[in-house]
């Protein structure tokens, strides 16, 4: 039984696309969370520079305008 149809084995080119496929779904997965967490850290900086240094300034702003 030398020769079985049930076991296929194919051939070295399919693995080596089969790995190389593998390899770059790996990188593109660690590309999109590296540029997740860029985009978080920009956000988060962007909040702490907006946030105003004295609140109650501006709360009383809007009491006056009222």
């Amino acid at each position: 039984m030398a020769a079985d149809s049930t076991h296929a084995g194919g051939t070295a080119v399919a693995r080596r696309v089969s790995m190389v496929r593998r390899i770059t779904a790996v990188v593109a997965m660690i590309a999109i969370v590296g540029l997740l967490m860029i985009l978080v850290w920009r956000v988060y900086l962007h909040h702490e520079r907006g946030v105003p240094t004295d609140e109650p300034a501006v709360v009383s702003l809007f009491f006056r305008a009222a």
